[in-house]
């Protein structure tokens, strides 16, 4: 007579998501996680760089009011450090109210090469300029890709829209190449009346 019964298998719970003091963006390395007055969570981030090490340029998303913010304020503006952005996240945290909204979710590939594209026509000034990778750290927390995937990206943009960027290479005595990403100028007004008609 067997005197031990055996029990039911009990089948695994299934992965719970990650809650806001885990989550972290792809492409993203969060450096610090505020709680704001009503417990929502200030992210301070840094890109992962080639999915590996910080970048010296900082963002703050905050969770709850949704705000981002990638520069200091006052007389003159420059990107995040640590330090500046450690001190603008816990400030905003100490002020702001809003409650715990939900996690961002991760847009299709097709919705995140529009947030790029619209990003590069709206930042289309009247002469060429290079665009960098950092330049996009304030759309990170929204497009949730890795910076391999933001290149990528920009090269195709670049191909099927000659008239927004361009991709150029500059290759050194040494053989280094490096590779550029140009924002062309925009059309001028006249040209646009012109197009219109």
């Amino acid at each position: 007579m067997n005197l031990f019964r055996r029990s039911p298998a009990v089948p695994p719970a299934p992965p719970q998501p990650p809650g806001p003091d885990e989550w972290t963006p792809e492409g993203l390395l969060v450096r610090v996680r505020f709680a704001n007055l009503a417990g929502a969570r200030v992210l301070l981030y840094a890109r992962s760089l080639n999915d590996g090490p910080a970048s010296s340029e900082h963002g703050i998303h905050c969770l709850g009011c949704t705000g981002t913010w990638t520069m200091t304020t006052g007389p003159s503006s420059y990107p995040l450090d640590f330090f500046d952005g450690r001190e603008k996240a816990n400030e905003h945290a100490g002020q702001c109210r809003a409650l715990p909204g939900p996690l961002p979710g991760r847009p299709d590939d097709e919705t995140a090469i529009g947030i790029l594209t619209t990003r590069i026509a709206g930042a289309q000034r009247d002469h060429e300029f290079s665009l960098y990778v950092s330049d996009f750290t304030g759309d990170r927390v929204r497009l949730q890709r890795t910076d391999i995937w933001i290149h990528e990206q920009l090269a195709a943009i670049a191909d099927r829209r000659p008239d927004l960027l361009a991709v150029t290479t500059d290759t050194t005595s040494s053989g280094t190449t490096h590779v550029y990403h140009q924002v062309q100028p925009r059309p001028s007004t006249r040209t646009r009346a012109t197009a219109a008609r």
